[in-house]
């Protein structure tokens, strides 16, 4: 279970696309993380991969500022020392 973000945390803006259980278990990886690296997540989600031009077999997926950065259901780990390096946080 993850924690919630303390108010006054960097907010970041991602994009998830994909469905059902793959989407959900990648939303609460994404909340997860970037609460471990300090941040706060504002995240919308697209059902419709194919309007995006983004296959099946790549989602769940993320984007940011409209460019696929993460596909595939990633760990949790994996998606924090992302969050980390893109954003350059140094809380450990």
């Amino acid at each position: 279970m993850c924690r919630f973000a303390p108010i006054g945390t960097p907010v970041i803006q991602l994009t998830l696309v994909g469905s059902g259980e793959p989407l959900l278990r990648m939303e609460k990886r994404l909340h997860c993380a970037a609460t471990g690296a300090g941040m706060a997540l504002e995240l919308s989600v697209c059902r419709d991969a194919e309007m995006l031009g983004i296959p099946m077999q790549q989602t769940p997926a993320v984007l940011l500022a409209g460019r696929v950065v993460l596909t595939g259901l990633q760990r949790t780990e994996a998606i924090e020392a992302w969050l980390r390096e893109t954003f350059h946080t140094d809380k450990q």
